[in-house]
């Protein structure tokens, strides 16, 4: 296996088609600005922001449900998506209610349309992890696209027909759940639907929540670091220092993180066979060692491009470079570990530590020091902290290979992946 590998047909298609899709959604929010009064691009907006958190709301199932597959023989997979379904069920009812409830006063069969389109999306997130497991992660990103596209033609009826923001909303929420209907049929190739929507009894959906656990965890901690970091921000530091916290993070961090992390997704089966993982570790090395001077150097300037108006200082770029270089490495050793059932232990006290990370930043943003010392001092700190997570993963995964005196075979690779060769 050589570093060709890692540049397939699977890992380049999945990150063509996403950045296409965001180019997609980039023109639907543009056209929702342009065409619709600023109080409707309002509602647009905060509807779109409850649809997002509702989603997020399956307690880690769909990463847990993606490592059963990929630990097991694909004759077991049907029982393994059953049983991550009906533990699906009452969350998806959950969500309905978060979303008929957070819409606000409104008609009650618009808000009714839209939690029922919801919930239904929420049934099909086993069906997705069928594709990560067997490296078919660019039907789903062909689908997401495909869903956008169809979002965008349906926008655009919307304002040619001056009809209200609301049916737009309704659009797009159908398409979603289209494309999610397409993701099933796709994952019919590899799992049986007929067994695979046979309900599980309650003891094996308590059983599926117990397995989640760890990546519930995860994901809240991660949710805290890209989804509300700017507003901890904003609780300790001044509005200066927060806005040059905003551009990195919104143009800079989670673009960079998003892009990385469909690569690693595409290849997620590969990812938990060890005979693999060499190249893959290569490049990640390589990343994050280059990733600090490429920023110092061209960071600042790629940002003046897009207009920013905000100043950073030399020694803020460098930190954030360096705290961007521990945050992709973070992402590469947590999707290793996300998928090794081994492992997946560890994202306990790795969440507790990424936790803590946010913590201290908070506390250490109180302190009576200068605004721009204060920034550097933060930054140095979340370098720290993200360090720290990047090597108990590391060193997990290091003591891992090291307890295994057999070389990695034929019987060390999950069904999914022998599948594939």
């Amino acid at each position: 296996m050589n570093l060709s590998r890692l540049f397939s047909v699977d890992a380049g298609l999945s990150l063509l088609l996403h950045c296409l899709k965001a180019l997609v959604a980039l023109f639907v929010n543009w056209l929702v600005l342009r065409h619709f009064a600023v109080d409707d691009f309002l509602v647009w907006s905060v509807t779109s922001s409850i649809l997002v958190v509702a989603t997020a709301s399956d307690l880690g199932i769909g990463q847990y449900t993606v490592t059963k597959l990929i630990n097991s023989h694909q004759r077991e997979w049907a029982g393994h998506v059953s049983e991550s379904l009906g533990a699906l069920i009452p969350l998806a009812l959950a969500s309905g209610l978060f979303v008929f409830l957070a819409i606000g006063e409104i008609s009650p069969i618009y808000k009714s349309t839209m939690a029922v389109l919801l919930a239904a999306r929420i049934l099909t997130i086993p069906f997705a992890a069928v594709l990560n497991a067997v490296n078919q992660f660019k039907i789903r990103k062909a689908v997401e696209l495909a869903a956008y596209g169809v979002a965008a033609l349906g926008v655009l009826a919307v304002v040619w027909t001056d009809a209200d923001i609301r049916l737009a909303l309704v659009v797009l929420n159908a398409t979603f759940l289209l494309g999610a209907i397409l993701t099933v049929a796709a994952a019919a190739r590899y799992v049986s639907l007929r067994q695979s929507l046979r309900v599980a009894s309650a003891v094996n959906s308590a059983q599926v929540f117990r397995g989640a656990i760890p990546f519930m965890i995860n994901n809240l901690s991660g949710l805290l670091t890209y989804g509300g970091f700017i507003w901890l921000s904003s609780l300790v530091l001044p509005q200066a220092e927060v806005a040059k916290l905003a551009v990195l993070h919104s143009f800079v961090l989670i673009n960079l993180y998003q892009v990385y992390d469909v690569f690693l997704k595409a290849r997620q089966a590969d990812l938990t066979d060890r005979s693999r993982l060499a190249p893959y570790r290569r490049l990640n090395f390589l990343f994050m060692l280059a990733l600090p001077p490429l920023f110092v150097l061209a960071g600042r300037e790629a940002l003046a491009l897009i207009g920013n108006p905000v100043a950073l200082d030399l020694p803020e770029t460098a930190l954030f470079g360096l705290f961007m270089a521990f945050e992709m490495g973070n992402l590469f050793v947590q999707s290793i570990t996300q998928v090794n059932q081994a492992l997946v232990h560890r994202l306990n006290i790795y969440s507790a530590i990424r936790s803590a990370m946010l913590t201290g930043f908070v506390l250490a943003g109180l302190l009576p020091i200068a605004g721009d010392e204060r920034l550097l001092l933060l930054l140095a700190y979340l370098s720290l902290g993200s360090m720290t997570a990047f090597v108990y993963l590391l060193r997990g995964l290091e003591l891992h290979g090291a307890d295994d005196d057999n070389p990695p075979g034929e019987l060390d690779c999950p069904q999914a992946v022998r599948d594939k060769r």
